[in-house]
C-alpha cells in the first residue's frame, strides 16, 4: 500500500471529515442542488470580488454560506482579534473578573474544575495555567466519566479539603446546583464558566459566565467554554495591568492554541468570534510551542513540516484528548496539556495514545453492533430521530457511535448504554441538519433523569424501563421540529458549490480556498461536482476505503479517496460522477492534491 495513503487511512479525515461515500439507487445521480442562487442576493460578484481583493469563487462560496454583507465578508477573509466583540455586556463578566482579581490581590488558593471532554480539559488548562502565570496558587481537577457528568458533590468536597477560597468550573456547573449550594453553605465562592443551555432555575453561584443566560447582551452565543475562558483571562490581565503598571504579565494570546482546540472539537459554529479565535489559534499551533500539543502531534503521526489545520484538531488531536475521559478519568489529558517539559509531555502522550487505541477498538465494536440493531429494526428507515440501546456498551463511547449513525442515516441519533446493575441508561445524542437535539430531549424531559448539552450534541440519563418510551418520544420530538421548519427541511440536502473541472484544481486554487478556512459547523467546506470522470485505477484499502485514480478530459489525472465506501462496485474504465472536496495530502514533506469523495455514481463504461 502506498505510504501516504496508509498514513491517511490510519488518520481518517485528516483534512476535513467527509461523510462516508455512498451512491444513489441504481447508480443514478443524486438530486443535487446548487448552494447559491446569485441572483437572489442581487450582488455583482465580480465587483464585490474586486472590492475584497479576492477571486469571484470565494465571494460565491461566502454568499452560499449566508455571509452576504461586504463588511462581514471582509472579516471572514481577514479575521482580526481586534474585531472580537467586547465582553462588557456579557452577563456575569464583571463579577467573575472581580472574583479573580480579588484572588490575585489576596493570595487566595483557587480551585479549577473541568469536564472530561476536550472543551472541559482545554478550559481547565487555560484557566489554571493562566492563573498560575499570574502567581495564583491553583488546585486543578477534571471530571471522571465514572463519577457522572458535571461538577459533582464529591468534587466540591475535594476542593474544600484542599483549602480553596474560590472554585471555577469550566464547561460545566450551569446545572450543578447541589455541588454549588454545598460550597456556598461553607463560605466558598464559586464562578461558573460554561456555554451549555441554562435551566429555568439559575445556579447558586457568585458569578455565572454563560452567554446563554437570560439578560446576557453579548451578541455572539456560539462560544464554547474555552472561548469564554479566553475572554475572562484577557479581562483579568487588563485589570491586573492597571494595578501593576509596567509589570511583565502573561499574554492571553499564547493560550489561543487551546481555545482553537476546544472550539473545533466541541462542534460549535465556526463563524464570527469563533472563526477569529480558531484562525489565530491555528497560527499559534503552527509553532508547536506547547510541549503537550507537540508530543500529541508526534504521537498522531503529524510531520513536523506539515501545516496544522482544523482537520488535525478535530480528527487527530481531539479524539486522543477525549480518549481517557471516554474510558474513565480525564486526568491524563489534563496532565498532557499542562506539561512543562518535553519528557513529561512524551510520557503523558504515550498514556493518552494507549487510551486512544483502546477507545478505537471499543468504538468499532459499538458502531458495528449499533448498525446491526438498526438494520434489524423495520421501523428505522421511517423514523425522523433514531434511538438505539444495548447492554455492555461504554457510555463514553456511545457519542462516537451516534456520529456514525448520523453519517449513515442522515438524521439525529441517540445511542444509549444500558446498565442492568444500576437500572440506568446513559447516552449521547448528535444532530443532523437544522435539528436542535437538546431541545428534542427537553421535549422528552418527563422520561429523563437528567439531560444537558447544546444544539449539536447532548447527553442524557434515564431509568431502563423508560427507554422504549424514549424511542418513540425522541422520534416525535424530531419530527415536530421538522414540521415546524417546513416540509423536507430535515432531509439530507445534497447541496454543492458548482461543477469544478480537474484542470482547475491546482496549488494556487487550494491557496485561495485556504483564505476561507477554517471550515466546520455552520461554515461547511466546499463541495463540488464532477460529472464526467473515468476510473483509471481502483483498490480497496483495509476493506473499507476506496482509493481511485480519476481522469478527465483525456489527460488530467487526480487521486481520490472515499472513506467507509458504500457505493457501487467500480472497475477500471467506468465513467463516474462524484461530489467531492478538494484537499491536500501531506506525507513526509511531499504534498499531493486529491479529492475527498462524498458521493459517487456510475454513469457508464468506456467504449472498447
Amino acid at each position: 500500500m502506498d505510504g501516504a495513503l496508509t498514513q491517511q487511512v490510519e488518520n481518517k479525515g485528516a483534512v476535513h471529515a467527509p461523510s462516508p461515500a455512498t451512491s444513489s439507487p441504481a447508480d443514478t445521480p443524486p438530486e443535487l442542488t446548487p448552494r447559491l442562487d446569485v441572483d437572489a442576493h442581487g450582488i455583482d460578484v465580480e465587483a464585490r470580488a474586486r472590492s475584497l481583493g479576492a477571486p469571484p469563487l470565494l465571494v460565491e462560496l461566502l454568499l452560499g454560506r449566508g455571509v452576504i454583507d461586504e463588511q462581514r465578508q471582509r472579516r471572514f477573509l481577514e479575521p482580526r482579534l481586534a474585531d472580537l466583540s467586547i465582553p462588557v455586556e456579557m452577563a456575569g463578566f464583571e463579577a467573575a473578573r472581580d472574583l479573580l482579581l480579588s484572588a490575585w490581590r489576596g493570595g487566595w488558593r483557587v480551585g479549577v474544575f473541568g469536564d472530561y471532554d476536550v472543551d472541559g480539559v482545554t478550559t481547565s488548562t487555560i484557566l489554571s495555567t493562566f492563573l498560575e502565570a499570574l502567581g495564583i496558587e491553583v488546585v486543578v481537577r477534571v471530571a471522571s466519566r465514572d463519577s457522572g457528568y458535571g461538577f459533582t458533590l464529591d468534587a466540591a468536597r475535594s476542593f474544600q479539603e484542599s483549602g480553596v477560597q474560590l472554585v471555577l468550573t469550566g464547561d460545566c456547573g450551569t446545572s450543578d446546583h447541589e455541588a454549588l449550594s454545598w460550597l456556598r453553605e461553607r463560605g466558598i465562592l464559586t464562578a461558573v464558566i460554561d456555554h451549555h443551555q441554562v435551566p429555568e432555575q439559575m445556579p447558586p453561584t457568585d458569578a455565572l459566565l454563560n452567554p446563554h443566560q437570560r439578560g446576557c447582551g453579548f451578541p455572539f452565543k456560539g462560544l464554547c467554554s474555552a472561548g469564554v475562558a479566553f475572554y475572562l483571562c484577557a479581562a483579568l490581565r487588563t485589570a491586573v495591568a492597571r494595578e501593576c503598571e509596567g509589570a511583565r504579565l502573561p499574554d492571553p494570546r499564547a493560550w489561543l492554541d487551546l481555545v482553537a482546540l476546544g472550539t473545533v472539537c466541541d462542534m460549535v459554529p465556526l463563524v464570527d468570534e469563533n472563526r477569529i479565535l480558531v484562525r489565530h489559534g491555528l497560527r499559534i499551533l503552527a509553532h508547536r510551542l506547547r510541549p503537550g500539543v507537540r508530543a500529541l502531534l508526534d504521537s498522531a503521526g503529524v510531520g513536523r513540516d506539515e501545516p496544522i489545520d482544523e482537520g488535525h484538531l478535530g480528527f487527530k488531536l481531539g479524539p486522543r484528548i477525549n480518549a481517557p475521559g471516554r474510558l474513565g478519568p480525564a486526568e491524563p489529558s489534563l496532565q498532557l496539556l499542562r506539561a512543562r517539559t518535553n519528557a513529561e509531555a512524551r510520557a503523558m502522550a504515550d498514556r493518552v495514545e494507549a487510551c486512544n487505541s483502546r477507545r478505537r477498538s471499543l468504538q468499532d465494536t459499538t458502531v458495528a453492533e449499533a448498525m446491526a440493531l438498526l438494520r434489524a429494526d423495520p421501523q428505522t428507515d421511517a423514523r425522523s430521530g433514531i434511538v438505539v440501546a444495548h447492554d455492555g456498551w461504554l457510555h463514553g463511547i456511545v457519542g462516537i457511535a451516534a456520529n456514525g449513525i448520523v453519517e449513515r442515516y442522515k438524521r439525529p441519533a441517540l445511542v444509549l448504554a444500558l446498565d442492568r446493575a444500576s437500572g440506568e441508561a446513559r447516552g449521547s445524542a448528535r444532530t443532523h441538519g437544522p435539528i436542535d437535539v437538546r431541545a428534542a430531549l427537553a421535549s422528552c424531559s418527563d422520561l429523563l433523569t437528567r439531560f444537558g448539552g447544546h444544539r449539536a450534541a447532548a447527553g442524557v440519563s434515564l431509568e431502563l424501563d423508560r427507554v422504549p418510551e424514549l424511542v418513540e418520544a425522541f422520534d416525535k420530538a424530531v419530527a415536530a421540529q421538522l414540521a415546524a421548519l417546513g416540509s423536507g427541511a430535515g432531509a439530507a440536502r445534497e447541496v454543492h458549490d458548482g461543477v469544478l473541472e480537474f484542470r482547475d484544481i491546482h496549488p494556487e486554487f487550494m491557496d485561495s480556498l485556504d483564505r476561507l478556512a477554517p471550515f466546520g459547523i455552520e461554515f461547511p467546506a466546499p463541495r463540488f461536482v464532477c460529472e464526467d470522470a473515468e476510473v483509471m485505477r481502483e483498490r480497496m484499502l483495509r476493506g473499507r476505503h476506496l482509493s481511485l485514480l480519476l481522469r478527465q478530459a483525456g489527460e488530467i489525472h487526480i487521486e481520490a479517496i472515499a472513506f467507509d465506501y458504500a457505493g457501487p462496485q467500480l472497475r477500471i474504465g467506468d465513467k463516474v460522477g462524484c461530489v467531492f472536496t478538494p484537499a491536500r495530502n501531506h506525507f513526509r514533506g511531499r504534498v499531493r492534491l486529491q479529492l475527498l469523495l462524498e458521493r459517487v455514481w456510475r454513469t457508464g463504461r468506456r467504449n472498447p
